[in-house]
């Protein structure tokens, strides 16, 4: 058995904005920059895969492995200011917001999801009052992300049900609660066992992070007791997977829904 829970905010009422308005670092430019209107975005339908695949000895090539690019945002936006007053102001502001890399960037038509990039370029194609410019964003990580869900299991053997969980993914964090005192605690989904050798009291919380790649009894670090064979990096959820837990206790699986 399990619940689900959607742990995004409701938003409350805003401002109208353009379509694929940005949200750069939580800030929407249109609104908060004065002049600024957002134009034209290009790079979140692309994607690009770069292929390991050397030469063979007759025709063509041998595929080896491949991955998935970086993308790369473009946005093109209008300055339109009266004043030389008003143009300072609104590019020094402009400048300030897009200078915090790796944050989260959200566009007005797609707002249950946001990529974390970076900008590399921003420049304008006059100093006038009124002219256009062009930003660009660098995204390491091509896919896009829901904000965070939980899914709450009651029980050892569970199917981790989310229909949007389409790719394999690493969960944020998982957090369990024996019932009972236990001597060690494992969780294992498609193929991948994860391990942790620590005597634990009942009602203590054991906490997997793999966000930030750190295990905590009692929220006191204890990756020392991890078991060197556990698949602590590459452990995946999918929907329609099977979950198993060693011992009985509450189950809380924190993810992000990730989408290409």
């Amino acid at each position: 058995m399990y619940d689900f829970y959607d742990l995004k905010p409701r938003d409350g009422p805003g401002q109208v904005l353009p379509t694929d308005a940005i949200n750069y670092n939580g800030h929407w430019l249109d609104s908060e920059i004065g002049g600024f209107r957002t134009l034209t975005v290009s790079g979140r339908e692309s994607l690009s895969r770069q292929l390991n695949s050397p030469d063979s000895s007759g025709d063509g090539s041998i595929y080896l492995s491949s991955r998935l690019e970086s993308r790369k945002i473009e946005v093109e936006f209008e300055l339109d200011t009266k004043t030389v007053t008003e143009f300072n102001a609104s590019t020094t502001k402009l400048a300030a917001m897009l200078y915090e890399p790796n944050v989260k960037i959200i566009f007005n038509d797609d707002k249950d999801f946001h990529y974390v990039g970076s900008m590399t370029s921003y420049e304008l194609d006059k100093p006038l009052l009124t002219t256009k410019g062009k930003i660009e964003i660098e995204c390491p990580d091509p896919f896009k992300y829901s904000e965070v869900r939980m899914l709450q299991l009651r029980s050892n053997v569970a199917t981790f049900v989310d229909k949007d969980v389409i790719y394999p993914q690493l969960p944020k964090t998982i957090e369990f609660v024996p019932s009972a005192n236990i001597s060690s605690f494992w969780v294992s989904c498609m193929s991948k066992k994860i391990t942790l050798n620590e005597t634990v009291a009942a009602g203590v919380k054991i906490l997997l992070d793999f966000e930030n790649l750190q295990v905590k009894v009692n929220d006191v670090s204890r990756l020392m007791s991890l078991d060197l064979n556990s698949n602590f990096s590459d452990f995946r959820i999918i929907n329609g997977a099977v979950i198993n837990f060693s011992n009985p206790g509450s189950y809380k699986i924190k993810y992000e829904v990730k989408r290409l």
